[in-house]
């Protein structure tokens, strides 16, 4: 892609070879540059034309939901699923290179093919080599499908045919961000400068050779959507016009056969709602027609809200859609290059949210091979395959193949040359190992999956099973880095049976869940399952496991199966299709179960069954699971992952959170005295539980296969009545942990759990924060009954991005709205949080510390401001704060980070763990190890009183107006203001002071916080009188009985006048009947395209008026112009003052075009031109007269006298002498002053 990441960024890394070398040569002129940055309108976007009616509608319509498409995907062994089957990259293959390896693609078991970027291009500019070339791809000069690398429209529609006859789908690469930093190379119907951000303001130069502002700072989210990435043309996203303009383009590349998208630099396209206006571009944009679309989101970026773009893209696709998986890709190289596959450390796919399925997984792109980071290209391949056989086997994730150039890499240069753009790269992409790894994961589809290691860290199993009693249906993948290994003896998830390795020709055996034979060779990825000829057959039943209304739907799914059929325990039977729903529950009484049994035959006639249960519950009931526990002494903090222990694939697991799951409440004196720590498992996984065990993890946030970071550890107990299995403990009520971390104890809670009736958030509604003011405000929360005061209260924001809360303290971040929840014993209440203004600049910071770690008298902060020196150690005495904190105010950080560590004074540290702490702001709180912004405690300040600006006033039926109160003193604590109106059918009023007229009448607006009030009185007029239009009329230069002619080329403005001159709608539409002949803007600017006739209309008030514009070919080239009239000789005019004088040009030679004449003086106080060529003289002096016909252009001299004749100023400088005309004209401007080296002054 184009956008340099967060690291590359701060390291001053260019992702392009050459650094600024290519941004020079890609700079357009300087009269180009200043054609885009003067906003001259060229025309508005133009949309090619669409396809024919009877084309293809969806991706979707022409491959899972056409069944020649299926018959293939089926026979060939791929996925269904895009958003889990394997994708080969094939970089810089021409579509027909693609089309005459389809066959080999397809048995190589990769489900999807990524193309490169497909939109017209400047270039590529040296040929076909890869060396400072191959980045042209991904800089489009507009929206036009084909280019040189990928071929033409026409290839890369017989390229999709050839993909789908084999069962695979395409994913073109799309570039939607930004076009090529050259103005002179955009299409001409991309050529406004409206349709992109500006070239300055948004950011500044990131060096001497900048053309527009690309110095973007990563954590500021409005640069890094707004500013131009490496100098490239950013486009206007906030355009509704740009936005159609490139949703056609994706719509004609669906139409050509494309199945899904991968979004080039999609994290710098601003989400739809991510700043105060409205960005229409994703919401228009991503409905289509693809099956799946996903982003190039790099992630690291403070303030990122990685999850929102694959929500998107999974809302309007219907296969899925999903981020780049930058940070694992990253763990990818790291461990293949220490051979370290420790499974712990490679579990989490560190999504940042992101769900696993919703991820692009790989080992490297093409960013991290190309560029000059040299990220991945010294990789071996033998690595890359070691890391595929990891990323290609797990249940999460869809897994890109990157296939390098030939011969490039490794020990090799990163571009050898030995291929050309357009060519297959090496032969990597179906490798052996690599081949097999993909016809395994197809044949896994849909399995849960365990990872362990091999004897030692160096060796990994990637183990897929269905706990089903079939062996056909499970598999592993070994992956050994070093050394030969024989596997008897280990544990495993598989079921009893025979595996055989599809590579290197090996058997598994297993048996009671141990494998008894088998081994592995030292640097091989060995694929260990029963590989068939024949599509798997499998049946299965989605859906809630328990539900609490009266019914619910549960999806049954058939996969290869022939006479499926279900039957319910209420009765029901039936066949039934792949993905059909059924309601279940109708017939069933609350607290009952409902089973779901499906049966089929496979291809060889072999039965195949499954069976669901279903539970249906009270509404009214209130189910509570709370989990307590001592906190270990060598823990600073402990968290609580809770999980629903069902077996489900990665990326279904139902979950709190992801690992280390949730921070636990610290209670002191929890279950009568047992615990001081508490977490309730939420609701909802209580509900979608079912009858499957919840079990949940205590640990201290650290990686879980390190003894003494969780409880339990990796060992478990065969009595169940210790609610202790290998994974977690079993929870179905109140239980206690003694926090002993080798041998402690879970047992049932001995406190009387005290059942919710409800909570109430006081203050209630809708609160106001302003930045300027603070932004903080506390909350209480009232749990009844009174037993229950004292149960833990859950404080959830939901956009920690706009408003944070910790303990009901609300801390407004950024503008935007916020819901903050307070939830205790199953029960919940929200407010609304609205956060505007400015944040004022931080001058100081205070730090806030538990005061029981070190004593509220014995706890010092050592720290220094940014780079500057540390204080002494052991620092500054922190002071008691308030609700168990100290704190300590460092004045002067002016918003800057600071580096801190905590002490008691007597050498214990806390210093997070060697790494320090590290943050910035007004509030900083560190506990448990986290870092927060949330003060833990408010000083109560009472409002004194409030009041509204600006006293009564009055509006016109529909118009509005921003009220704004003032409430004193400034630092009261609830300065949120809530507005009322005392008559809304007069006018209303919303929750920021917004007054809207409605009808006639008068109504008291009141504004009122902590407990204070105030009132304006709006008075309400009814509209003034509409006054239609009569008519319009349509004059310009060279308009004459409605019509005008004009060349190709050329220009012509129009103008409309609108009568009566009062009229209430004077908003005039121009419309052209033919866009091919002539065009014209919303301005009335005509431009004639190709010779023809056009009707020009312009419309206001349902009143209309046209003019005929007639287009001719060019005639001789205008080689130059002359200014001509009374009076004019050797480019000279003399006018007595208040004369006129009409000009007119000639051109040269006299039949050329001249087109549209702009006229213009230097000086409009000497005399004043029209744009026809009026001169009109005004007050004595000289001034240059100049007429512009395109890029030729005329001047003369115009010398205004009192009475028309001479005005000299000096007598011994007449008329005729030498530079008179110049030495007058010097004058004329206040240059007084000659000297002798030729200087002139004043």
């Amino acid at each position: 892609m184009t956008p340099l990441s967060e690291t590359e960024k701060k390291l001053g890394k260019s992702k392009r070879s050459g650094g600024r070398g290519f941004v020079a040569k890609a700079v357009a002129s300087v009269s180009a540059l200043a054609t885009l940055a003067g906003g001259m309108a060229l025309g508005a976007v133009a949309a090619p034309a669409a396809y024919a009616a009877n084309a293809p509608t969806t991706s979707y319509d022409r491959t899972l939901g056409n069944p020649t498409f299926e018959s293939a995907r089926e026979a060939n062994g791929l996925a269904k699923e895009m958003n889990y089957g394997a994708i080969l990259h094939a970089w810089m293959w021409s579509a027909n290179t693609i089309k005459a390896h389809m066959d080999e693609i397809a048995d190589a078991g990769y489900t999807s093919i990524q193309t490169v970027p497909m939109s017209t291009i400047k270039g590529p500019e040296h040929g076909m080599v890869f060396t400072e070339n191959w980045y042209y791809v991904y800089q489009p000069s507009g929206t036009g499908i084909g280019n040189k690398v990928i071929g033409t429209e026409a290839e890369i529609k017989a390229m999709t045919e050839e993909a789908h006859k084999h069962g695979i789908r395409v994913i073109a690469d799309a570039v939607i961000n930004h076009f090529t930093s050259d103005w002179n190379a955009v299409e001409s119907g991309w050529k406004n400068s409206n349709n992109f951000h500006s070239d300055w303001g948004n950011c500044g130069a990131s060096g001497p050779g900048s053309i527009r502002g690309d110095a973007i700072n990563y954590s500021n989210r409005w640069q890094v959507t707004q500013c131009h990435l490496l100098g490239l043309l950013d486009l206007n996203t906030q355009s509704q016009s740009v936005a159609n303009g490139m949703k056609d383009y994706l719509v004609r590349a669906v139409a050509a056969g494309i199945d899904g998208f991968r979004y080039d630099a999609a994290k710098h396209i601003e989400l739809p709602n991510e700043f105060d206006q409205y960005s229409p571009y994703y919401d228009t944009i991503l409905p289509n027609g693809a099956q799946y679309q996903y982003g190039e989101v790099l992630q690291g970026d403070s303030g990122l809200n990685a999850p929102a773009y694959p929500a998107l893209f999974n809302k309007y696709s219907t296969n899925g859609g999903g981020n780049t998986g930058s940070k694992y890709g990253g763990l990818m190289r790291a461990v293949v290059q220490d051979k370290n596959l420790d499974a712990g450390r490679v579990g989490s796919l560190q999504g940042d949210g992101v769900r696993d399925n919703q991820l692009v997984t790989w080992v490297e792109s093409h960013d991290t091979y190309a560029n000059t980071n040299e990220y991945s290209s010294q990789l071996s391949a033998w690595q890359i395959r070691m890391g595929w056989g990891i990323v290609g086997s797990r249940a999460g994730g869809a897994p890109l193949f990157f296939n390098r150039p030939v011969g490039s890499g490794g020990s090799n240069p990163r571009f050898a040359e030995r291929s050309q753009l357009g060519d297959a790269g090496d032969d990597e992409w179906k490798h052996p190992e690599v081949k097999w790894v993909n016809k395994f994961r197809n044949a896994m589809e849909g399995n849960a999956e365990y990872l362990r290691n091999c004897q030692g860290n160096n060796c990994l199993m990637i183990e897929r099973y269905k706990t089903d009693g079939n062996s056909n249906n499970d598999g592993v993948t070994v992956v050994n880095m070093d050394g030969d290994k024989n596997l008897a003896g280990m544990d495993t998830v598989l079921d009893d049976g025979e595996y055989v390795d599809q590579v290197y020709g090996g058997k598994l055996t297993v048996s009671g869940k141990k494998i008894t034979s088998g081994s592995v060779k030292s640097g091989k990825v060995h694929v260990f399952f029963n590989a068939s000829n024949t599509p798997r057959a499998s049946l299965s039943v989605t859906g809630a496991k328990s539900f609490k209304t009266d019914t619910t739907q549960v999806t049954l799914n058939a996969r290869n199966v022939n006479n499926a059929r279900y039957t319910t325990s209420e009765g029901d039977s039936g066949s039934f299709t792949d993905g059909q729903k059924i309601t279940i529950g109708a017939k069933s009484a609350v607290n009952t179960q409902i089973t779901v049994k499906l049966t089929g035959t496979d291809a060889d006639g072999n039965q195949v069954t499954a069976s669901e249960t279903f539970t249906k519950k009270d509404p009214n009931a209130v189910v509570s699971y709370t989990a307590y526990a001592k906190k270990p002494a060598a823990w600073n903090k402990i968290y609580a992952y809770v999980y629903v222990d069902n077996n489900a694939a990665a990326g279904n697991v139902i979950q709190n959170a992801a690992w280390p799951g949730e921070l636990m409440t610290a209670e002191s004196g929890a279950c009568d005295g047992t615990a001081d720590q508490v977490y309730e498992i939420p609701e909802d996984i209580i509900d979608q539980a079912g009858d499957d065990p919840i079990r949940v993890i205590f640990n201290n946030g650290g990686a879980g296969e390190i003894a003494g970071n969780k409880f339990p550890g990796d060992s478990a107990t065969e009595d169940p009545d210790d609610h202790v299995d290998a994974a977690g403990l079993l929870i179905d009520g109140s239980y206690v942990w003694d926090g002993n971390i080798t041998s402690g104890t879970w047992e049932e809670a001995s406190c009387l759990a005290v059942t919710v009736d409800s909570v109430k958030i006081s203050p209630s509604g809708t609160i106001n924060l302003d930045l300027a003011d603070g932004a903080t405000t506390q909350l209480t929360a009232t749990v009844a009954p009174a037993a229950a005061a004292n149960k833990p209260v859950k404080w959830t924001s939901s956009n920690e991005r706009v408003a944070v809360v910790k303990n009901g303290v609300v801390q407004g971040v950024a503008k935007g709205t916020a819901t903050i929840t307070a939830s205790v014993g199953g029960k919940s209440d929200t407010v609304t949080v609205n956060v505007t203004g400015e944040a004022p600049v931080v001058h100081d910071t205070t730090v806030y510390y538990p005061a029981a770690t070190y004593g509220a008298n014995s706890t010092y902060l050592h720290y220094r401001i940014g780079a500057g020196t540390w204080t002494t150690a052991p620092g500054v005495k922190m002071e008691a704060a308030c609700d168990g904190y100290v704190k300590y105010t460092i004045e002067g950080t002016e918003g800057g980070q600071i580096e801190f560590v905590f002490n008691n004074g007597s050498g214990q540290w806390d210093n997070n763990g060697n790494k320090n702490y590290t943050a910035s702001g007004a509030n900083v709180v560190v506990e448990n190890g986290t870092v927060g912004s949330v003060a833990p405690c408010v000083t109560v300040v009472p409002v004194s009183s409030v009041s509204i600006t600006g006293g009564n006033f009055e509006l016109k039926e529909g118009a509005s107006k921003q009220l704004s109160a003032t409430v004193s003193p400034s630092n009261a604590t609830n300065r949120s203001v809530s507005w009322k109106s005392s008559n809304t059918s007069v006018a209303t009023v919303d929750a920021s002071g917004k007054v809207t007229a409605v009808a006639a009448g008068s109504a008291t607006i009141t504004a009122t916080a902590g407990g204070k009030s105030a009132t304006v009185t709006v008075t309400v007029k009814g509209d003034d009188p509409v006054v239609p239009v009569q008519s319009v009329s349509i004059s310009g230069t060279g308009v004459s009985g409605g019509k005008a002619t004009i060349n190709v080329g050329a220009g012509l403005n129009l103008n409309a006048t609108v009568s009566p001159s009062n009229a209430t709608d004077r908003t005039v539409t121009w419309i052209s009947s033919d866009d091919s002949i002539a065009t014209v803007s919303s301005t009335g600017a005509v431009r004639g395209v190709k010779a023809g006739m056009a009707v020009i209309m312009a419309t206001v008030g349902g009143k209309s008026s046209s003019v005929i514009v007639t287009v001719k070919e060019a005639g001789p080239v205008l080689q130059s112009v002359a200014i001509a009239g009374t009076g004019v000789a050797n480019n000279k005019l003399t006018l007595a003052q208040n004369k006129t004088v009409q000009l007119s040009v000639k051109a040269t030679p006299a039949n050329a075009s001249l087109g549209v004449v702009y006229w213009s003086s230097s000086d409009t106080s000497v005399a004043t031109v029209s744009g026809t060529g009026k001169v009109t003289a005004k007050s004595e002096g000289m001034a240059v007269i100049t007429a512009t016909v395109g890029d030729k252009h005329s001047s003369i001299v115009l010398t205004v006298s009192k009475n028309g004749g001479s005005s000299d100023r000096f007598s011994d400088v007449p008329a005729g002498v030498p530079f008179h005309d110049e030495i007058e004209w010097l004058a004329a401007n206040g240059i007084s002053n000659g000297y002798a080296d030729g200087r002139f002054g004043y």
